[in-house]
């Protein structure tokens, strides 16, 4: 049974909402399970608020939206703690928020299909198919997030002995790929959550080449 408190402490929880929305939805749907709810499953955070799912098209999302509405929960628009966020949707009952995003993250920075393909866990759940992602992917879009309790997570993700490699790899793809040099802003929020990591005594090994990327950022967005 899904808790009314206001924070979600077992995994099953999750499980059961998921179950749930797979039985309303009329067709299948397939989306990425990121952030605290992921933490939870493997046993490195005791509690989540949000649960966080990307879908892959707007209408995937939509159709997730109507089928959480039919299960009494509320469609609301975002809050504060969302504003470096593409979601422009929440869905809420009971104090929990299901944060759900079609594709974009933040700017132009979105889920990648390696992103997808790094999916630690695939579970099926009726008509809604959901992966989870790796940690790796979690700690780049917590870095992007800075909510409130996004900077332990990133701590404990750290612990975990993160393939900082992968991470790279995903960032500069992503700040390479063409575009407005205005939508690669997001980049200096990750050099800003890597400094205060770094703040806390925490070793981060792509920190220097984070900073080279953000400082070409800035130097781009000063002749626009």
């Amino acid at each position: 049974m899904i808790s009314s408190s206001s924070k979600i402490s077992r995994r099953e929880e999750v499980s059961e909402l998921f179950e749930q929305l797979g039985r309303v939805l009329d067709q299948k749907l397939e989306a990425l399970l990121i952030g605290g709810a992921v933490m939870l499953e493997l046993g490195m955070k005791d509690a989540t608020k949000d649960i966080d799912v990307v879908c892959r098209s707007e209408a995937d999302k939509d159709q997730l939206l109507v089928a959480a509405r039919a299960l009494g929960f509320q469609i609301i628009g975002p809050k504060k703690r969302h504003e470096r966020l593409g979601v422009n949707r929440l869905a809420v009952k009971g104090g929990h928020n299901l944060d759900l995003f079609a594709e974009r993250i933040s700017y132009d920075f979105s889920i990648s299909e390696d992103m997808w393909q790094r999916a630690t866990k695939i579970r099926s759940f009726g008509n809604l198919v959901v992966r989870d992602a790796s940690i790796e992917d979690i700690f780049i879009m917590k870095l992007i997030a800075n909510r409130p309790g996004d900077a332990p997570d990133c701590t404990k993700l750290v612990i975990a002995e993160l393939d900082f490699d992968a991470i790279y790899r995903e960032i500069e793809a992503q700040y390479r790929k063409r575009g407005d040099v205005e939508q690669k802003i997001w980049i200096t929020y990750i050099e800003e959550g890597i400094a205060r990591l770094e703040d806390n005594d925490l070793t981060i090994p792509i920190g220097d080449k984070i900073s080279l990327l953000a400082n070409e950022y800035h130097e781009k967005s000063a002749y626009k």
